[in-house]
């Protein structure tokens, strides 16, 4: 496998359909890599998540031994947030490749399609399995941000820039304002829910219920914050910036981004877990608030970081390209396969400790990764790509 497709061709006067299915044969393998690091990245920082319900799941987990705070550190410092990032600036250079820059009726109409379908796909995907889907929010973003693909480079990366941090502001900007004024963060109410043999009949009750809970805060955030990077990435890809190159020393910036992005959360995130000393009178709610929004500010620094790390990888490249091209068979997969570890695990469910629990997701992880590149080489698309790319595909009455 070549470290780099032949290059995608720009829009262009030329028919829609044409390039579409040009596209569609001839994808870029960075593309499809960094795709696939996102799904699986996005898939180790849910793991936490997976593994217990909403209201335990927002605490700091409970770092017994050394090995649970490191890997809590290089989590919070390397991955969270990074990747969904990382996802947001590709969904965005999607809506390019399927529904062109905004100029056949056709083309539009089949993006139409595709991000409906996809809100359906997330409905049951976080009713039945997932309380964090970002599949519905994604998708109606999506949907609002499609005359904006019209737009010029220079004009889609200046907006999303500036709609980036008024988003991050305007969602921090209470507890800024109260810290700003000498009070606190209400920390989460301590509870732990340990179930020793769920059933996953109630696994499934659970979930709904806690996705009926975040999903009017899950909703703005995405628009808010996800929003803006997908109009970054259409704007890079315009810019032709995505794909980094070895001789280019422009995006060597990418790299240097996502390095300061690291560095810049580490003293945070130690000062949670108490290994540094926290700023005077600052409660652990107060330092939790911090870090988030610090990690909110460098995630777009911290994605591009990885997209070079990917681009310059071969082996990476090999390894992961087969998990993009799979992309929403893999998502899904890995709440499926979460809830059925769940089953077989008998008191995992609100009480794993933080190293085992990571690497079981690790493992499950790798599994993915090993399954995808089975998949692909018979050539097969992938279960639900297949059912999603069937009904929007389909012409309207």
């Amino acid at each position: 496998m070549q470290p780099f497709a032949p290059a995608v061709p720009r829009l262009s006067t030329d028919s829609t359909k044409a390039r579409h299915e040009e596209r569609r044969q001839d994808r870029y393998v960075v593309i499809d890599a960094a795709r696939g690091l996102g799904i699986l990245g996005i898939g180790l920082c849910n793991a936490p998540g997976f593994a217990a319900p909403l209201s335990q799941a927002e605490q700091l987990p409970a770092l017994a031994s050394q090995m649970d705070r490191f890997l809590w550190v290089a989590e919070q410092t390397l991955m969270q947030g990074r990747f969904v990032a990382l996802f947001s600036l590709l969904f965005g250079l999607s809506m390019l490749w399927v529904g062109g820059d905004g100029h056949d009726p056709a083309a539009s109409a089949r993006l139409t399609r595709r991000l409906r379908w996809l809100a359906a796909f997330g409905v049951l995907h976080g009713a039945l399995l997932w309380w964090g889907d970002i599949l519905l929010p994604y998708a109606l973003t999506g949907l609002i941000l499609r005359p904006c693909r019209r737009w010029s480079a220079r004009r889609l990366l200046t907006v999303g820039a500036v709609a980036y941090v008024t988003g991050v502001a305007l969602l921090r900007i209470d507890g800024l304002v109260a810290l700003w004024s000498g009070g606190h963060i209400a920390g989460p109410v301590p509870r732990n829910t340990q179930v020793l043999s769920p059933s996953f009949l109630f696994l499934i009750k659970e979930n709904a219920a806690d996705w009926f809970i975040t999903l009017p805060q899950t909703l703005p955030s995405v628009m808010l914050a996800s929003g803006p990077l997908m109009l970054i990435g259409m704007g890079l890809w315009r810019a032709d910036r995505f794909l980094p190159r070895a001789t280019s020393p422009w995006n060597v910036w990418f790299l240097i981004g996502g390095i300061v992005a690291a560095l810049v959360s580490l003293p945070l995130v130690l000062m949670q877990i108490g290994a540094l000393p926290a700023y005077g009178g600052l409660h652990s709610a107060d330092m939790a608030f911090l870090s988030v929004t610090v990690r909110l500010l460098v995630a777009p620094f911290g994605a591009l970081g990885w997209l070079w790390i990917v681009a310059h990888t071969t082996k990476a490249q090999e390894t992961l390209a087969p998990v993009g091209r799979l992309a929403l068979s893999a998502y899904l997969s890995q709440s499926l396969l979460a809830r059925l570890c769940l089953l077989v695990a008998p008191g995992y469910y609100g009480g794993v400790p933080y190293a085992p629990l990571m690497t079981l997701a690790g493992l499950l992880v790798l599994l993915q990764a090993a399954g995808a590149r089975l998949w692909c080489r018979r050539g097969w698309a992938g279960p639900a790509e297949t059912v999603w790319r069937r009904l929007y595909r389909r012409a309207s009455p």
